[in-house]
């Protein structure tokens, strides 16, 4: 037996078991449910089923399939999470089963959860191996199989009663909810072209009038043709209706300005995604292997190289911008929401390389965190630095800064340092700054390294520390709380004078050592490249624009954090593109609150393989060079935007009315490049509407220029609804023609919902 063939056999040995099914106990914070799940014969779902069948279970297993948490798709899972160790098991205290019995499946990028309890120990060791394969495999899945797993959901919806079919009236009512509307003369056409096979696998009689799962995947095929893109074929194709890779070539060259590629580049995508073996061995390109190509990487917006780390990675420190959270322990708001190490792992995985710890002594003397004088929840510091250690490296391998606002007594203080040594070890960076450094080391250098950021050496280590109004909190880095509690605060000053540094806590914070700011002057005379200042929201505004070309020519040497002012209190956020212009490397927002500023944090740190660090512009790092973001100097580019067309846009949540989009596209920057413009509203078409409009914007710096799209759905007497979007950094478009892959407002796929763009970078014409 070959290597391809003893893989697939040992595949189908992991996912017997779950072929047959098991029993689990779904876990809910104060209930439980007896749960049938099964994967799907495809590998695309487990399927649920109540164990013990009540009067309104068939309606409700009809309609499953709209709850991720009862059907859950398997491209959907982002982890298989052993153990009982998320915050739902943790609420429903789970008694008298094994740990190694639990299991969780985590979802999406909120990081909702299935959580599971299986009937023994080796079951639950047999599904998670299962899944954990699948999740392995869907890595793998060509283009052509990842479409056809969509369209499969798509059926799924349609065949309510599971009989593996369905006929034209559940066809019509699929592609209402679909957001198409279209003449029945069409889809009646359509439907008669794909109903090919007569008779049914699983019954052996003549049915018509019915599609099984293949054919409906045709009939899918026939019925989202896209003109625009058939239009685009013929253009160079010829006589014929194939592209000899000559032709493959010059549409790339020409229309893509990819001029780097070659013959060899273009015969060997041909074999990748032609279907039909025919035109594979002729080494041809048809119109469906055109189409399949336009929705893989090289035909979405995203530059497929910028998916991997391809920027210099050893530069100081300074020189890169950082993903970077505030108050990370927290899910909600500001003031009496939950704490959860959750929200750690979710930053994490995000790509984020600074995440928060308000530490505080916890009455049973262990430290806790929490957000100080306010009323929301509390978790064990030792928890949260088991959950940073458990996924510090899961997403990005260059290092991580764990900020710490300390507000602890000496005694738990010691606390926190034995906990960091014991739980981190090795990954913790303390070696001492030596006289030969002139610079912070670079992330290559640190790759793997965890560094502590805190505050408090103000004086000699051991002494007592003064809160003065010039401090920016130094035994506490930043205290938020002022503009919450001023009477709190007060309390909490005298306390400080009392309060003393812990030397072996101190010990560990080599590279990030925060100190009070005063102005750039002093910095520059006073400091030393291993410290760092926090600035308060106002006060970071202040600064980025009034002494701009200053605040850059700081961040060039030394780091710099800002965070959202004290009455953000339901969690909303800054937006960050102003810190970005001044050179700020860790802008921290809160990463539990989806919305604009989000997609664009979330959106320029997509480049550079989602590491989390991203290269300043050349200005913003040679020490010669001068740049005032209030003060760009000429246009440099001028960006056209044509939006061709959208495929598929989603109805709201909740809404049973065909959709009337419009894309509204914004450029961020420099204040003199922010800009948005936005399309007509086409009515009653979410399907393939089309708008065909182009937006020019003239660009002053392109290295710093963030691109949003926003897809809206328009009503007269309310709000327009959130359909979905897509942000990326201008530096990682490609030109030409290309899809924009639209995301939730959570930030996770919407799958085959899409924008057709065209994008031209030229010199601004000169007048």
């Amino acid at each position: 037996m070959d290597d391809a063939n003893a893989n697939g056999a040992a595949g189908d040995k992991l996912l017997n078991p779950l072929h047959k099914g098991a029993k689990f106990v779904k876990i809910k914070p104060s209930k439980k449910y007896p749960r049938t799940y099964k994967l799907d014969k495809n590998n695309d779902f487990l399927t649920y089923s109540p164990s013990k069948k009540k009067a309104s279970d068939s309606r409700r297993t009809c309609f499953a399939r709209k709850d991720s948490y009862n059907n859950v798709n398997i491209n959907d899972i982002k982890e298989v999470r052993t153990g009982k160790s998320t915050d739902t098991f943790k609420a429903a205290k789970v008694k008298g089963t094994h740990s190694a019995q639990c299991f969780s499946l985590v979802i999406g990028n909120n990081n909702d959860t299935v959580d599971l309890v299986a009937t023994s120990d080796a079951v639950a060791l047999q599904w998670v191996t299962g899944i954990r394969h699948l999740k392995k495999q869907s890595k793998h899945i060509d283009v052509k199989a990842n479409r056809d797993k969509w369209i499969r959901e798509f059926f799924q919806k349609a065949d309510r009663n599971n009989d593996g079919c369905i006929d034209f009236e559940e066809v019509c009512k699929l592609l209402k909810q679909m957001n198409l509307k279209i003449d029945k003369r069409h889809v009646r056409k359509c439907f008669q072209e794909a109903d090919t096979q007569k008779s049914r696998k699983h019954t052996g009689e003549m049915v018509d009038n019915e599609l099984d799962a293949e054919e409906f995947v045709r009939f899918y095929s026939l019925i989202t043709r896209r003109d625009e893109i058939t239009a685009l074929f013929y253009k160079y194709s010829g006589d014929d209706d194939y592209w000899e890779a000559e032709e493959f070539l010059t549409f790339m060259q020409t229309e893509q300005r990819r001029k780097e590629l070659h013959g060899k580049w273009a015969e060997a995508v041909i074999g990748k995604y032609e279907p039909n073996p025919e035109c594979q061995a002729n080494q041809v390109l048809s119109l469906d292997g055109f189409n399949l190509f336009m929705m893989g990487p090289n035909g979405m917006l995203m530059n497929p190289y910028h998916d991997k780390i391809y920027q210099d990675m050893n530069q100081p420190l300074s020189h890169y911008f950082i993903a970077s959270s505030h108050n990370t322990y927290l899910l909600e708001d500001q003031l009496k929401g939950p704490s959860s190490t959750e929200a750690y792992i979710r930053a994490l995985q995000l790509g984020c390389r600074c995440v928060e710890l308000d530490c505080w002594d916890g009455s049973d003397g262990d430290p806790i965190i929490y957000h100080g004088h306010t009323l929301t929840s509390k978790i064990k510091f030792r928890a949260a630095i088991e959950a940073i250690d458990a996924y510090a490296f899961a997403t990005s391998d260059y290092p991580l800064i764990v900020s710490l606002e300390n507000h602890c007594s000496v005694d738990q203080q010691q606390l926190m340092a034995a906990h960091m040594k014991d739980i981190f070890g090795d990954k913790l960076y303390t070696d001492p700054v030596t006289a030969d450094m002139k610079a912070l080391p670079s992330p290559e250098q640190l790759k793997g390294k965890i560094l502590v950021k805190m505050g408090g050496f103000g004086k000699p280590r051991g002494k007592k520390l003064k809160a003065d109004s010039n401090d920016d909190g130094d035994v506490s880095d930043e205290d938020e709380a002022a503009d919450i509690e001023a009477e709190e605060v007060k309390k909490e000053s005298k306390k400080k004078e009392k309060q003393k540094l812990d030397k072996d806590l101190s010990d560990l914070v080599v590279l990030c050592k925060s100190v009070s700011f005063k102005n750039f002057q002093h910095s520059k005379s006073t400091y030393s490249f291993y410290e760092m200042s926090s600035f308060g929201e106002s006060k970071a505004n202040e600064l980025s624009k009034e002494q701009g070309k200053q605040y850059v020519d700081h961040n060039k040497w030394q780091l710099s954090r800002t965070y959202p002012g004290g009455m953000r209190t339901n969690s909303s956020n800054y937006n960050p593109v102003p810190f970005w212009n001044a050179g700020c490397q860790i802008v921290a927002l809160n990463y539990q609150t989806a919305a604009d500023e989000m997609d664009i944090n979330l959106g320029k740190f997509k480049q550079n393989g989602n590491c989390g660090y991203i290269l300043k512009p050349s200005f913003m790092r040679k020490e010669s060079a001068s740049f005032d973001p209030e003060r760009p100097g000429k246009i440099k580019q001028r960006l056209s935007i044509k939006i061709i067309s959208g495929q598929q846009l989603p109805k709201p949540p909740g809404s049973k009315e065909i959709i009337d989009p419009y894309v509204k596209v914004s450029v961020y920057g420099v204040p003199a490049d922010c800009k948005d413009a936005k399309t007509r509203i086409i009515d009653d078409n979410g399907f393939n509407p089309n708008w065909n409009e182009t937006k020019v914007f003239d660009i002053h710096v392109p290295e710093l220029c963030i691109v949003r799209f926003m897809v809206r759905d328009y009503d007269k007497t309310s709000a327009n609804d959130f359909i979905g979007q897509y942000t990326l950094p201008l530096s990682s478009m490609q030109q030409g023609y290309h899809h924009v892959p639209l995301l939730s407002k959570t930030g996770d796929s919407m799958g085959p919902a899409t924008l057709f763009v065209k994008i031209s970078i030229t010199e601004p014409s000169k007048k």
